[in-house]
């Protein structure tokens, strides 16, 4: 099998690439991981994700709860895992 670009990508997010991955799962998966890079970068703290990402933070809170990311609260914070938009 030649190596190709729609194979690099199929595999990277965890599909077959003997199978058809759409578009749309492609972005969902690589917006998911610039998410996840962004809230790690910033100590979990939404708002300074949010601006890194140049999205709103009530935009940024849809696509946690979208993507059922689970929230970890800062250092700072209380507990240190926190699932927050659980089942949703």
């Amino acid at each position: 099998m030649a190596c190709n670009l729609y194979s690099v990508i199929a595999m990277s997010i965890g599909h077959d690439p003997q199978r058809v991955v759409h578009l749309k799962d492609v972005v969902a998966s690589v917006e998911k991981m610039y998410i996840l890079q962004a809230l790690e970068e910033t100590n979990w703290i939404q708002a300074r994700a949010a601006k890194r990402l140049g999205i709103t933070q009530r935009m940024l809170g849809y696509k946690i709860k979208k993507y059922k990311i689970i929230v970890k609260q800062n250092q700072k914070g209380g507990k240190k895992d926190e699932e927050v938009y659980k089942n949703s």
